[in-house]
């Protein structure tokens, strides 16, 4: 199993649903997929816990494979170098 690299892009607070939500992006490998998150928690919750959260749901959908709704995206390659 690969190591997958988690970053939180984004985090915002919905008092409606009384949850944290942010877009977070795994890196597998040459693959970067980015994916909705929302972790359930008051406002007053410690940051720590909140992003563990995030991250893990993250995680979460990204082995499963039953996200209906994920980004992916491309890898940047550098331009090759104009000919004089």
């Amino acid at each position: 199993m690969t190591e997958q690299a988690v970053r939180l892009e984004a985090i915002g607070y919905n008092p409606e649903w009384s949850a944290f939500f942010a877009r977070a992006e795994v890196v597998d490998g040459q693959e970067r997929l980015v994916y909705p998150v929302l972790f359930r928690a008051p406002l007053t919750a410690e940051f720590a816990r909140v992003t563990h959260g995030l991250m893990e749901h993250a995680r979460y959908l990204h082995r499963s494979g039953r996200s209906d709704l994920r980004l992916r995206r491309a890898t940047v390659r550098p331009l090759p170098p104009i000919a004089a």
